[in-house]
């Protein structure tokens, strides 16, 4: 049984593959719809009241939850276990860049601006969230985050083994009865352009390129990467945490590809590359093999 539904700006899909009854199903996807909306309550920067925005215009949050601490945590450490191509303390650049929560793509001057350091401006303790420099940004990981969190809601609530969960193409697949999932990877530039197939078992999947959230204001092209120097066109990423499919799918399109390759073998990451000018596909041998673990 299928079941889809909007979060943080995209549509999900929920695929069953476990054979349960319709009371069960009906609860768990209600309560997944439930939790999901709260996610994007609490942390989303496009939201006033979320504790994100509070952090972002008050630069404190007292006795901050261990939740929410443990999400920033994660973001705080990808700047190291990206070679500090991940940087969450950038959303006032990309808010002044146009892609804010009206999406008005209307660019301004960002000449003054700085782009924090997580790792001395975003100070998290148990009393207390400090950010001294910078916006944050949970937008690079937060879906994967989040399809890790229901993942376990589905398994650990529900009891439901078998599932692939969709977040506007950022997937977390546990098996189809022990059986890998085959998902397809879609062109960056042509859409329902199916490049390649690959499987996932218990495994998190993302894909990023800088085609598909683009725009031009006053003769210059913005993307929703901060940094301007791209490397590459697209990425494929799986790995066995969805977050962090998220986040390294990102971090390939920045990094040099050597630079890339050790951060794939740090990581476990299974990566794959697709050139549309060369209509070429690229990866390490766990892309292409049934698992990453």
């Amino acid at each position: 049984m299928t079941h889809s539904f909007q979060a943080l700006g995209t549509t999900w899909w929920i695929e069953v593959f476990t054979e349960t009854d319709s009371k069960t199903l009906d609860a768990a996807f209600g309560s997944v719809e439930g939790f999901c909306a709260d996610f994007e309550n609490r942390y989303s920067r496009f939201k006033p009241d979320s504790f994100v925005s509070k952090l972002n215009q008050d630069r404190e949050l007292i006795d901050p939850s261990a939740e929410l601490r443990a999400l920033l945590q994660f973001g705080k450490d990808l700047y190291l276990r990206t070679n500090t191509h991940f940087n969450i303390l950038s959303g006032h650049i990309l808010e002044i860049r146009g892609y804010d929560a009206v999406y008005s793509f209307q660019a301004n001057d960002e000449s003054t601006l700085n782009v924090g350091n997580p790792i001395t401006d975003l100070l998290i303790s148990q009393e207390r969230i400090t950010l001294i420099q910078g916006s944050v940004d949970i937008g690079g990981f937060g879906k994967g985050y989040l399809i890790d969190l229901v993942a376990n809601l589905l398994r650990e609530q529900f009891a439901l083994q078998y599932f692939l969960i969709n977040a506007g193409g950022d997937m977390f697949g546990t098996s189809d009865h022990d059986m890998p999932i085959e998902i397809q990877l879609e062109h960056p530039v042509l859409e329902r352009t199916i490049i390649a197939k690959t499987t996932l078992h218990d495994q998190g999947f993302a894909a990023s390129s800088h085609y598909k959230r683009r725009w031009k204001h006053r003769g210059k092209t913005y993307t929703h990467l901060v940094s301007d120097s791209i490397t590459h066109h697209a990425s494929y990423v799986k790995h066995h945490k969805a977050a962090t499919a998220d986040a390294f799918a990102t971090t390939a399109l920045l990094a040099q590809k050597s630079e890339m390759e050790q951060i794939s073998q740090t990581e476990h990451l299974a990566l794959a590359y697709f050139d549309p000018t060369t209509n070429q596909l690229t990866g390490n041998k766990l892309f292409f093999t049934e698992s990453s673990r």
